[in-house]
This record gives C-alpha cells, sequence and structure tokens, in this order.
C-alpha cells in the first residue's frame, strides 16, 4: 500500500510538471524569451521526476522472466480443486470461508483444475508494454508534433481578420482622410514638460567627465546585448553617463541627446539601483534638467524587475536596470492617434543611446521587452493609462573590463541646467515653478507633485 502511494504521488508529480514544462515552454517561444527561470526550473524539475520514476522501476526495463519461460515451453499448473477452501492455499489462516473468485470459476470453465482434466499453461501476464503501444505512443507524438508545427504556420500576421489590434491600430492611425475629422476632435490640454516625484532628499549624480574615448562607429560595430555581468558595482560616474546619454539636455533651448517629435519629450527615465558605488539602493525618478535622482522607493527593486519580467534573471544580477515609461498626453494633445507611434519611436532612441553609452564605457546593456505590465507600472507608481511602462533596460559592468569611468562618488555638484543661466528657450521647455532644494534643482508640473 506504501510503494503504490509513492507511485501515485511521483505520477501526479510527473503530470504536473510536464504541464510546467508545456505551459513556460509555450511562452518561451511566443515571446522569444533568451532566459526563462520558471522553464528551466520546471525542466530540472521534470527530469529529476524522470530519473526517480526510472530509479524506483527499474526492473520494469529488464526483459520479462514470464517472456522468457514462455518461449521455452509451457509452464506446468498445478490443478485446483473447486470445493477447495481458503486454508488449502498457502498463506491462508486454517478454518476461513470457502469463496470462489472470479478467477477461480473462470479457470474452471475453461476445463483448468477439473478432476481429471489435463492441466493447460497459464499464459501469465507481462507489465512491459508491447510492441503495438510504443509504436502507437510513438506515433502520437510525431502527429502532434506535425499539428502543432501545421497550426503554427496557419497563424498569420498580414491580415486584420485575425484579431491584431497593432494592425488595427496601425492602420486607424494612417494618415488620409479621417485625419480631417480627427482636427475636431479635443484631444485635451498639453501638460507640463517636466515631471516632479516626490518630496523626499534627492540624490546628485556627479558631472560627466571627459567622454570615453572611443568612437561611434566602434561602439555600433561592437555593440551586442549583454545579459552577464562581473561582479561589480557600478561607479557613480558611470551611471551619470549612461543617465546623461538617455535624457541629457544639450542646448540652452532644452534639446536632449534622443530626438523626440515636436522637441515634446514624451518619455519619462526611472532608475532601479542595486549596486552602485554611493547611490542606496533603491527606485528613482530622474530629474532631466538637475541630473538628479528623486526618491520613488527604497530598497533594491531587483528581484520584483526579475519577476514582473517573466523570470529573467539577468534583471536581478544588473547593478541599474533603467526603466522607460511614456506619458502620452505630451505627444497626444498635438499629434492625436499617431501619438503612440512617436512615443515607442522614442522609446528605441533613447534605449540605443543607452546601448552606445554604455559600450564606449566598458558595459553592457540589454533591453527587455517581455514583461508584466500592471506589475512594472505598479512598482513605478505609475497608472497604466496616463503614464505608462514602455521597456526595461538593464546595463552592468562587461567582465574583464576595467572602469573607463572612474570617479570619487563624493562630488555632486552638478553642471548648470540650461534654464538656470536666465535663458529658457521656447515655451514648451519652460518650468511653471521652480524652487531650490537640498542642493538640486526640483520641478513642480501646473498640476501639482504626482
Amino acid at each position: 500500500m506504501h510503494s503504490r502511494r509513492v507511485r501515485y504521488l511521483l505520477n501526479v508529480l510527473l503530470l504536473m510538471a510536464a504541464v510546467v514544462a508545456l505551459l513556460t515552454g509555450v511562452v518561451v517561444d511566443q515571446l522569444d524569451l533568451n532566459d526563462f527561470a520558471p522553464h528551466r526550473w520546471g525542466g530540472y524539475v521534470l527530469a529529476a521526476l524522470v530519473a526517480i520514476h526510472v530509479g524506483l522501476r527499474w526492473r520494469w526495463f529488464l526483459p520479462s522472466r514470464a517472456g522468457l519461460r514462455q518461449r521455452t515451453g509451457p509452464v506446468a499448473t498445478p490443478p485446483i480443486d473447486a470445493g477447495a477452501g481458503i486454508a488449502d492455499r498457502p498463506g491462508t489462516p486454517p478454518g476461513a470461508p470457502v469463496p470462489v473468485g472470479v478467477d477461480d470459476t473462470a479457470r474452471l470453465d475453461e476445463g483448468v483444475g477439473s478432476p481429471g482434466s489435463t492441466p493447460h499453461a497459464e499464459v501469465p501476464r507481462s507489465a512491459h508494454p508491447t510492441r503495438r503501444v510504443a509504436i502507437a505512443a510513438m506515433g502520437a507524438g510525431a502527429v502532434g508534433a506535425v499539428a502543432g508545427w501545421a497550426a503554427n504556420s496557419r497563424l498569420s500576421t498580414s491580415s486584420y481578420p485575425g484579431g491584431d489590434v497593432s494592425l488595427f491600430y496601425h492602420r486607424e492611425s494612417s494618415l488620409g482622410l479621417r485625419g480631417l475629422v480627427s482636427n475636431v476632435v479635443d484631444w485635451g490640454r498639453r501638460p507640463a514638460p517636466y515631471l516632479r516625484v516626490g518630496e523626499g532628499a534627492v540624490v546628485t549624480l556627479p558631472p560627466v567627465g571627459p567622454a570615453p574615448t572611443m568612437s561611434v562607429a566602434q561602439a555600433l560595430e561592437d555593440r551586442r546585448s549583454l545579459r552577464e555581468y562581473a561582479d561589480r558595482a557600478l561607479t557613480a560616474e558611470e551611471l551619470a553617463w549612461v543617465v546623461r546619454a538617455a535624457t541629457g539636455i544639450t542646448s540652452p533651448q532644452g534639446l536632449r541627446t534622443a530626438p523626440s517629435a515636436g522637441a515634446l519629450y514624451p518619455l519619462e527615465t526611472y532608475v532601479a539601483v542595486s549596486r552602485v558605488d554611493g547611490i542606496d539602493p533603491g527606485l528613482y525618478h530622474v530629474d532631466v534638467r538637475a541630473q538628479a535622482l528623486e526618491p520613488v522607493r527604497s530598497g533594491s527593486v531587483a528581484g520584483d524587475l526579475m519577476v514582473a519580467g517573466l523570470g529573467q534573471g539577468f534583471l536581478r544580477s544588473a547593478p541599474v536596470v533603467i526603466v522607460l515609461t511614456g506619458l502620452f498626453q505630451r505627444s497626444r494633445w498635438k499629434y492625436r492617434e499617431r501619438h503612440y507611434r512617436y512615443v515607442c519611436w522614442e522609446g528605441g532612441h533613447v534605449t540605443q543611446n543607452v546601448y552606445l553609452a554604455a559600450e564606449a564605457a566598458g558595459l553592457g546593456a540589454c533591453m527587455v521587452g517581455a514583461f508584466l505590465d500592471g506589475m512594472v507600472n505598479d512598482l513605478v507608481r505609475v497608472d497604466g493609462r496616463n503614464e505608462a511602462a514602455l521597456g526595461l533596460v538593464a546595463v552592468g559592468p562587461r567582465a574583464g573590463s576595467p572602469p573607463v569611468m572612474a570617479g570619487d562618488p563624493a562630488r555632486i555638484s552638478p553642471r548648470p541646467p540650461p534654464w538656470a543661466s536666465g535663458h529658457h528657450g521656447p515655451a514648451r521647455d519652460c518650468p511653471p515653478r521652480v524652487r531650490q532644494r537640498r542642493g538640486a534643482i526640483r520641478v513642480h508640473p501646473v498640476d501639482g507633485p504626482r
């Protein structure tokens, strides 16, 4: 009874592990994930259970003794007396009642064990599957594989009737006569150009020193997505270099390192810090004009990002993960239904800047687009409607590469923002209200702090 329960429990666990491996495999295939921890560990558990199953039933894989006896000749079976009681059979107490089993009755009907009858050879049941069963199982697996391949090949992405919302949006946002109608629709007012987050003390990044000597051509040639990082923390200057490459203001008019449609800059940048010299772990919002970090959450959120990123482990091991969000109304009021195209384009511009800046500084980066939107939105404390997460960019040091931009993290005097000198540039780049707080520039949008 004990061994039967163990076999039952093992079969249940095998079934559950197989289902997990199948479902996570589908997720890996559909989302084209490079590193998916649930699928990897599900495979390990399944392999371990299979090994235990084989170990417990190793005799099943050996040739059957009964089958060998059948090949050598018939096995004589002693006659069975229908009136014999259980006491006459081995292993039964004397005086027990005399039931006649179904097997005994069947054997009597066949003439086996009846008085005066000639005993027949009883064919023993073999616990091994027949060759027909094995061939049927392999055939079923082959048919399933072919059916899955055929079903996948029939999924066409070239037509809208399949329910592809992205193709529907692309068609509906195309320029044409319907654009004349959209001009009469109220697309809302223009929001504040800069975002103010939180009331805590900011962390000012050190000024960016001399740029790395690697050329743009060399950075483009060497750039690769990096998912394995050296076991060291980033320096504060390395983080400042990457942040400035992503969102730095480079002109008195407020223009930045990455292009933006209409210079509206709908992207916001958050930095999840795990290991950076001189900066406490936590989630920060980037104040682009002061090149400072505004605290959103204290403590490392690397584990949360790994879970939100569908178990991709390098999101936890990276010293820094940049979270890009889109504040859609900044572009929507002007570009109407096409604004979402522009916001996504700008996410690509910023990400490429991060890639090239990281490559030049001896670092590496990897963009992640497969994540649980709701969980990431909750982490950065946005509503997912007016402002929503667009992507994650893990950044870390390349193995065997010493720090190219090493500096003193204690240097926290940022270079003055362009508008601090009195030249504010166009009206869209002017802050609605500015104040000085703890040595860093703090900006409040028109509708108050978020």
